[in-house]
């Protein structure tokens, strides 16, 4: 058994300075910052929170007990705000290298930060039939 997968009903945009996360089932939507977007991408192929600790030393160039005390702390939020599930599916062989993507260096305390209102709509296509056609 794995440990945590993203959940199929979170979509994630990535931004300059991190990304946001919209869970389609709460219609809820989610900030986070940099270092908090590469712990979320390394969830998926991680086996363990110390695999994901040990990207973010090595992305960060920060100690291993410290990486592992931010994700000890980060993915709790994550499973409260159901934007992560149980994984059940095997694990790919080789996990990408954390620290892939071109962004700042400097670690943070990874942030969720929560936003207060639902969104009402959202599209999933930009082929949806309800979007309105551009003029």
């Amino acid at each position: 058994m794995g440990w945590l997968a993203r959940n199929p009903d979170v979509e994630c945009t990535e931004l300059e300075d991190g990304a946001v996360l919209l869970n389609m089932e709460t219609r809820l939507y989610y900030s986070l910052n940099p270092v908090g977007l590469e712990l979320w991408d390394a969830i998926d192929t991680a086996e363990g929170p110390e695999q994901v600790a040990k990207g973010l030393a090595g992305a960060f160039g920060i100690d291993e007990k410290q990486a592992l005390d931010a994700v000890a702390k980060f993915v709790p939020q994550l499973e409260r705000e159901r934007l992560v599930v149980e994984s059940t599916e095997p694990k790919p062989a080789a996990a990408p290298e954390a620290g892939s993507r071109d962004r700042p260096r400097a670690f943070e305390e990874p942030q969720l930060i929560k936003h207060d209102e639902p969104l009402h709509e959202a599209a999933s296509s930009p082929f949806d039939p309800q979007l309105p056609l551009a003029e």
